[in-house]
């Protein structure tokens, strides 16, 4: 009896130790860091403080380039800062385009891409509205029959001719591959949004297919948008809030938002597709064209905090890192790209100048707690 009692609580001992459930592990926080972003006084534009600036991109050298915002045609300038000075890639040079306003740029391995309206058959109209005093305020638009452009340049600002897109597709962004083959996305004839490949005549080769686009539920792109400060959510504007990026030899597809996932495009048309990890109610803002891993700014709320970069795997979407962007003189400054070996560049707008930084992160002595954890 003294043994089959054993025995039975050996048994019992055996069978709870299999029923208790194993201990919950946890991801180890993520790691903090802190970019310390000081100015090249070399590299340096006079530039209004009032004067809206976007950074765009860098090219394969590290250089930054920005697009020059106004509110008179044509609306647009993209200057570059190189090691030979600023380059300016000016409008006034696409002659070949009727009424050209610039839109999205591209940065190719040797020259620079920009997407362009041009208007044929144009005429003047005059155009009445208020400004923020309800003064009213009459100014001159263009009107007619709306063309898609794709102009070249190269990185010295010679501008290099360009190529018409002749068929009926609002194009919205543009991205080119190293053999000279495009991606386009926008707004089809059916007023869909569309992401399609063409040839380097400007030929269609091929509509993408993206699974679990955005595009596919409109319905919850409405909500995601809120995240961004943005009302609505129609075709337009979601054709609108996304941008291509380049990544090694392929192209990034990033859309605004924290319901569509990042796509990874190849030259041939395959996209393969990586979901970042959410960060609570936080949404991709835009990308920042890095040469390792994914940089995003995320935003929640249209003056939500924009200060932070988070790097990102670009096989499983796991956030890997945040980056503080610190400023001695408390400026607002703009990232440009992140280099592969940790070096930010970027651009700041301040006191009536447009000037380079450049920092490089260092692990955080005091973290404070990220929207990531």
């Amino acid at each position: 009896m003294k043994s089959l009692a054993i025995l039975l609580l050996s048994v019992v001992s055996a069978t709870a130790q299999l029923k208790t459930p194993p201990a919950k592990t946890t991801s180890p926080p993520v790691p903090v860091f802190d970019v310390t972003l000081l100015p090249d006084s070399d590299l340096s534009v006079g530039m209004p403080d009032d004067q809206l600036v976007l950074s765009s991109q860098c090219d394969a050298n590290g250089n930054p380039y920005a697009s020059i915002m106004t509110l008179v045609e044509p609306f647009q300038q993209i200057i570059g800062f190189t090691k030979k000075g600023v380059v300016t890639f000016s409008t006034s040079q696409m002659t070949d385009i009727p009424e050209p306003r610039p839109g999205r740029m591209f940065m190719g391995e040797t020259s620079l891409y920009v997407l362009v309206q041009g208007t044929e058959n144009a005429k003047k109209e005059q155009v009445v509205s208020e400004d923020e005093n309800r003064k009213e305020i009459k100014r001159s638009r263009t009107v007619g029959e709306r063309g898609y452009y794709i102009a070249r340049f190269d990185l010295d600002g010679t501008y290099r001719g360009a190529l018409k897109l002749d068929r009926g597709f609002r194009t919205l962004q543009l991205a080119v591959f190293g053999s000279g083959d495009f991606a386009v996305a926008g707004v089809d004839e059916n007023e869909k949004p569309q992401v399609e490949i063409l040839n380097s005549t400007g030929q269609l080769l091929a509509y993408l297919n993206l699974p679990k686009d955005i595009t596919e539920k409109p319905e919850r792109a409405e909500k995601s948008f809120e995240k961004l400060g943005v009302g609505e959510a129609s075709v337009d504007i979601i054709a609108m809030f996304a941008a291509f990026y380049p990544y090694h030899e392929n192209v990034l597809l990033v859309r605004s938002s924290d319901l569509s996932p990042i796509y990874e495009i190849r030259e041939g048309g395959e996209a393969r597709s990586v979901r970042v990890k959410s960060l609570g109610g936080f949404a991709i803002e835009h990308f920042i064209p890095s040469e390792v891993n994914w940089m995003f700014n995320f935003r929640k709320g249209f003056d939500g905090e924009t200060d932070t970069i988070y790097e990102v795997s670009p096989e499983t979407g796991e956030l890997l890192g945040q980056y503080r962007i610190r400023s001695k003189e408390g400026a607002k400054d703009q990232i440009s790209c992140v280099l592969q070996g940790g070096d930010f560049i970027g651009i700041r707008h301040q006191q009536g100048k447009l000037t380079v930084v450049r920092g490089t992160a260092e692990h955080a002595k005091s973290p404070e707690k990220s929207a990531a954890q």
